[in-house]
């Protein structure tokens, strides 16, 4: 049984082999030539210490001729889960039903149970295994820049943090069982390609709007209302204001508009005095620190898992009902 789908599936494998190969290749050689790149415009501890350590034109100009490639490669292994489901879980099922060739499989000693879960086996190993390698290889990348590249902007940048971790095998699994399940379902290839498709990039988009609310944030309050909580760019700001003296938040803005310029009034100068003359006290953001994108990441990823979960139970009925 697994030779007779691996060999249904290798077409599928020596296109993932080949992507593989190309996209594993070409991240290595601009690595390479980004590191030459750092050692000849003299930034090699400026990747250590951060930009604002050594601005100047070299600076400058190795983040115009790097930054975007680097955020590109992001955006791959982003995309890559995607595609897995798209070319490798949708057509699964479906171009078998499609093709009629499921009928053999039935009317042979093998449970649709047990055909169901090798094939699903066969073809997700490889799936993986790309984006995994892919993910990797990209890191590596991003960590030859360290913080003249994109991991300075903090782990909780959306194109650091969907490419980091364990996101992409949770997008991955998703997009796969969703795919799989999508073409048992309605037993058509371009039907669930499209479903899975449109649903990845739907649930991605609300989930991401959700991800704050996953972890309880911690405040941080500045005695100086004028000026902000948060400084450094590393945490995840889920709120930010100002505190009256009781410690309430002010949810009113009129305040900051009594200690604005208006017309021949006098320039307010000292603004910390004006805020808590009008009952600003504090300012506030409430964050999720960095060291806790971890904890995210993984919360998201059971998120992502028990949807997997569903959709492989909604196969396995699918398959099952089908004469």
């Amino acid at each position: 049984m697994t030779w007779i789908v691996w060999r249904q599936q290798r077409p599928v494998f020596i296109t993932l082999a080949i992507g593989l190969v190309v996209a594993v290749a070409a991240v290595l050689v601009l690595r390479a030539a980004m590191v030459a790149d750092l050692t000849a415009r003299n930034l090699v501890d400026c990747a250590v210490k951060g930009l604002e350590s050594c601005r100047g034109p070299a600076s400058n100009d190795f983040l115009n001729a790097w930054f975007d490639k680097m955020h590109l490669a992001q955006g791959a292994v982003i995309a890559a889960p995607a595609l897995m489901g798209v070319f490798v879980g949708a057509p699964l099922f479906a171009r078998e039903f499609e093709q009629g060739t499921h009928a053999l499989a039935f009317t042979q000693s093998v449970s649709r149970t047990r055909w169901m879960a090798t094939k699903f086996v066969v073809a997700a190993v490889p799936a993986l295994l790309f984006v995994i390698v892919f993910q990797v290889v990209v890191h590596s990348w991003l960590d030859a820049a360290g913080e003249l590249g994109p991991l300075a902007t903090g782990p909780f940048y959306f194109t650091t943090f969907e490419a980091q971790g364990v996101s992409p095998v949770a997008y991955t699994l998703f997009a796969y069982t969703f795919g799989m399940f999508a073409g048992a379902l309605f037993k058509r290839t371009l039907v669930a390609m499209s479903l899975t498709l449109g649903l990845f990039i739907a649930v991605r988009f609300v989930l991401t709007g959700t991800r704050e609310f996953l972890i309880t944030p911690t405040r941080i309050v500045s005695d100086d209302p004028s000026k902000p909580a948060l400084t450094d760019s590393g945490p995840l700001v889920v709120d930010s204001g100002f505190l009256d003296a009781k410690g309430a938040v002010v949810a009113d803005s009129a305040p900051l508009m009594n200690c604005a310029s208006r017309g021949d009034e006098p320039v307010v100068t000292d603004f910390a005095a004006c805020y808590r003359k009008n009952g600003l006290a504090q300012s506030y953001a409430d964050i999720i620190p960095a060291e806790q994108a971890t904890t995210l990441h993984l919360l998201e990823a059971s998120i992502f898992a028990g949807l997997a979960v569903l959709f492989v139970l909604g196969s396995v009925w699918a398959v099952r009902r089908q004469v």
